[in-house]
Order: C-alpha cells, then sequence, then structure tokens
C-alpha cells in the first residue's frame, strides 16, 4: 500500500529546499564585492545626511516655535504612523504586501505543505526589510530633529529610530494581517479611514488619544517625556498579528501580485515612469469609473482635447482623487515647515506636486502609449502635448488651492494666501511640464546606440523633479524677503516671473516638432 505524504513531511521538504537554495546563493555571492558595495553605501548615506543636516541649519527654536513642537509636533509624526498604517490595510486588502516569485506560488503554495508555514519565512523577511527602512528613516528624522530641538543628540537619534522601527513594523504587519484575515478592500478601506481620521482629529485638538500620536509623543522624549507614551508600542502587536494570520492570504491574489511585480521590478530597472505607475494601478486594482462623477453635456465637440481629457479625469476612481488630494495637502506643510526656516522641505512639496501632476497628466500619457496612432491625427505631435498641458494644469490649480489650505492650517492664513497665490500658479505649471517631460522622453532602450543616450537618460530621471523643485523656489525667495523686512509678495512675484520663463522654454522644447 502505498502511503501518502504529511504536512510534516512536505514541511521538512521545504526547508530542506529553501536551505539548499541559501547554500546554493551564499556559494555563488562574491563577498569582497557585497562587502565594498555596503561600505560605500555606508559613507555615501552618512555623507547625504550630513549634507542635509547642514543645509537645514543649527538654528535653535525659540521658546514659542518650542511650545507648538512640543504641543503639535506627536500629533503630526502620529499622522504620518496612520498614513502608513493606512496604506499598509489598503495593500492587504488588495492581496497582501508578499511579492513571491511565480514557482513558489505555482508549486509551493499547492503543495500539501500548510499556508502558513510556506508563507511565515517570506513574511518574517517582509516584517525584517520594513524595520529597517523604518529604523533607517526614524534615526534620519531624528537626527535632523536634533539639528534644531533641544535635548541630547543621542537621545534624538534612539527614540526616532525606535519610532521609526514600529512603525516600519506596523505598516507590513497591517498589510499582512489585513491579507491573512480577507478583510477585503471595503473593510479596509474602513479601518484606514479610522486610522488616518483618529490621528486628523488629534492633529485638530492637540491632543494624544490615538496609538499613532502616542508614538509620536514617544519619538519626542527627548524633549518632553510623557509616562503614557509608551502605550503607542500597542502597535508591535500587528505584526504578531500578520504572523500569526499569514495562511489565510490569498493563493489567488498571491498569483496575480507575482507576475505584476515582476514586471514591475523590470520597469523600475529600466527607469519606465509610465509603466510604474500601469502596474501600480493595477496591484492596486485602480480602474477608471464605469460612469464618469459629472456627465459632460453632448453639444458642441468642440475643444476636443480638452473635452476627452476631462472626460478621463470626471472617470477617476475615488482612490485616486483622494491620493491626489492628500498630495496637495502634504505639498502645503511641506511648504510651511520650509517657510519655517527648514528649506529641506522644499524638495518635499515639488515631489508631493509633480507626483500629483503624474496622475493629472494621464490623457498625454495615454497618446504616448499609442504613438502609432498619435501620428495619424491631423494634428502634429507637438502642438498635441501643448494642448494636452491645458485641463492637468487646471486640475493642479485645485491642488494648489488645497496646500494652500494646509499651509494655513499651521497658522499664518494671510502670508499662506498672500505668498500661495503668486507661488502657486509657476509652480504647478512647472510641475505639469515635469510631469509631460517624464512621459515625453520616453525610456532609453538598451539594445540601441543613441548619440545622446547619457543626456536623456539624465534628462528623464532627474529633470522632472528639478523643474518641480524650480516651481516651488519663489517660496524660498519670499521667505528671504520676509526675514530682512521686506514685502514677501514682491519677492515672490519677481520669482515667479523667472519660473514661468523657464516653464516656457521647456514647453516650447515639449511643443517641437518630433
Amino acid at each position: 500500500m502505498r502511503l501518502r505524504p504529511t504536512s510534516g513531511d512536505g514541511s521538512r521538504a521545504l526547508g530542506d529546499l529553501r536551505r539548499a537554495r541559501r547554500r546554493r546563493a551564499y556559494g555563488e555571492m562574491d563577498w569582497s564585492d557585497a562587502l565594498y558595495k555596503v561600505y560605500v553605501t555606508a559613507i555615501l548615506s552618512a555623507l547625504g545626511v550630513s549634507l542635509i543636516s547642514g543645509w537645514l541649519g543649527g538654528r535653535a527654536v525659540t521658546p514659542g516655535e518650542l511650545a507648538t513642537a512640543v504641543q503639535r509636533g506627536p500629533a503630526l509624526v502620529g499622522l504620518v504612523v496612520a498614513v502608513a498604517i493606512a496604506a499598509g490595510l489598503r495593500s492587504g486588502g488588495r492581496g497582501g504586501p508578499l511579492a513571491l516569485e511565480a514557482a513558489d506560488v505555482q508549486l509551493v503554495l499547492l503543495a500539501p505543505v500548510p499556508r502558513g508555514a510556506a508563507l511565515r519565512l517570506p513574511a518574517a523577511r517582509q516584517l525584517r526589510f520594513g524595520a529597517f527602512v523604518g529604523a533607517v528613516s526614524g534615526m534620519t528624522a531624528g537626527n535632523l530633529a536634533a539639528q534644531r530641538l533641544p535635548g541630547p543628540y543621542a537621545a534624538w537619534v534612539a527614540w526616532g529610530g525606535l519610532a521609526g522601527l514600529v512603525t516600519g513594523l506596523a505598516w507590513t504587519g497591517s498589510a499582512l494581517a489585513a491579507s491573512g484575515f480577507r478583510l477585503g478592500r471595503r473593510w479596509a478601506g474602513a479601518l484606514a479611514a479610522v486610522a488616518v481620521g483618529w490621528s486628523m482629529a488629534d492633529l485638530a485638538r492637540s491632543t494624544a488619544t490615538s496609538p499613532a500620536t502616542l508614538l509620536g509623543r514617544l519619538s519626542m522624549s527627548a524633549v518632553d517625556v510623557v509616562p503614557r507614551a509608551p502605550v503607542g508600542l500597542v502597535l508591535l502587536l500587528l505584526p504578531v498579528a500578520g504572523l500569526v494570520s499569514v495562511g489565510g492570504t490569498s493563493l489567488e491574489a498571491a498569483r496575480r501580485q507575482a507576475g505584476l511585480v515582476t514586471e514591475l521590478r523590470f520597469a523600475v530597472t529600466m527607469q519606465d515612469v509610465r509603466t510604474v505607475i500601469l502596474l501600480r494601478r493595477q496591484l492596486a486594482a485602480e480602474g477608471p469609473r464605469r460612469r464618469p462623477w459629472v456627465r459632460l453635456p453632448a453639444g458642441r465637440r468642440s475643444w476636443p482635447v480638452w473635452r476627452r481629457d476631462w472626460q478621463g479625469i470626471l472617470r477617476w476612481p475615488a482612490a485616486r482623487i483622494l491620493r491626489v488630494v492628500l498630495l496637495g495637502a502634504g505639498a502645503g506643510l511641506a511648504a510651511a515647515g520650509a517657510w519655517r526656516d527648514t528649506p529641506a522641505l522644499i524638495v518635499a512639496a515639488a515631489a508631493a506636486l509633480l507626483l500629483a501632476a503624474l496622475d493629472s497628466v494621464e490623457g498625454m500619457a495615454q497618446d504616448a502609449d499609442h504613438a502609432i496612432r498619435r501620428d495619424t491625427l491631423p494634428v502634429g505631435p507637438g502642438r498635441l502635448v501643448s494642448l494636452h498641458l491645458a485641463a492637468p494644469s487646471v486640475v493642479m490649480l485645485g491642488v494648489a488651492a488645497v496646500a494652500i489650505g494646509g499651509a494655513s492650517a499651521l497658522g499664518g492664513a494671510t502670508t499662506a494666501l498672500s505668498v500661495g497665490a503668486l507661488v502657486a500658479v509657476p509652480a504647478v505649471l512647472a510641475a505639469v511640464c515635469g510631469a509631460a517631460l517624464s512621459i515625453e522622453t520616453g525610456p532609453v532602450d538598451p539594445y540601441r546606440v543613441e548619440l545622446f543616450a547619457g543626456a536623456r537618460l539624465a534628462i528623464r530621471s532627474v529633470g522632472p523633479l528639478v523643474l518641480a523643485v524650480v516651481g516651488v523656489l519663489p517660496l524660498l525667495d519670499a521667505r528671504a524677503a520676509a526675514n530682512a523686512g521686506r514685502a514677501p509678495a514682491a519677492s515672490a512675484a519677481s520669482g515667479a516671473f523667472a519660473v514661468l520663463l523657464v516653464v516656457a522654454a521647456v514647453g516650447a522644447w515639449l511643443r517641437r516638432e518630433r
């Protein structure tokens, strides 16, 4: 009689297979080369952090600024933690964060092996990666905070690293738990909304009631010790729940993600931003609405490019609208921080505007995806690109309005309105042109020899972000004028005019006939 294999035999076989695979990988590894890469990466990272710290400056905050930081800082940090947990919940509701190989999904998960035993090791690796990223980010944030806030430097770095470690584990653990318990997109979205809403309520009332806000207060223990701040460590239950429930991960979702993640990694290697955006939307199951939010009247079909772009914008799903609004609010908060003697945050504001612009230029991107069809139109490609810039610019003006509102929330509403109104237009146009530059440049074909391949790669890689940063530089001019006792609006206006000249030059380059 032939005996059927048991789950214990399958678990042992899986363990032997992974050990043999690990021995083979380590055997083929060049340890001297790996250690050299780690050494160089560590040096460059330390140098980058030191340069950023020097750029931020070491001017100590005033007593009033310190009181504001102690009062509202924990809620701001807690909001970042809540957003990370919300992102993890949404990822888990769509299938989970595990990016397995297709062979593991097809052979291991369908073998007579308990799914929890098969997935626990990849889940632990994912948690380890999240903990590492969170700890490094937290220590970097603590290092930057120590430049201006009182308290021992080592304490800021240590508490920041601890808060970042917990945040990274909570981010990955919430995704694993939502996937293992199969919450689905609706329940995961509802819990994410509760987490973010709770932290926003703490920020509005300057209280500390949510675990995320308490973790933020723990991160500021170098300057403000609160006895109940360690309650924020309750978020460590999320990775525990994720490891316990990982066996409930959907096989269909894992199979779907395996193929998409492989394509996504290849697109990132090729620096193909457009493909990365499309694959990310597929991973998030973020398709257009069947019915638009507002149906356009069926009158005269003049301005066809304008009409088509708005037909696509009005079919945005709610998740995309919420993401663009949050990016606008984040840009406003970062701009307000740059105004308050933290100029490095100007890069964060520009990056948020650029990400929102990449969503708004969808009509242009679709034409770029179908270049053969675009060439058959009775309009030249350059003119078509310039026509596609109109609707995204209007959308981004709404994003700029949200950004001004976010900056006003931190105080100084009059200054935010006067300066923001002057900076908004050049910042919006620069972000839209940066997004168009990213799409129209196109990836470099590795199998073709191009004369200016290096310059093209540089323009595609850093050009959009540089252009977006240039768009918000008038804010720093206005800040310098205000510190010198001059009218900030006049400096903002002159800086905005210079940015408009740069944007006009980029627009003329995009309009050129190909």
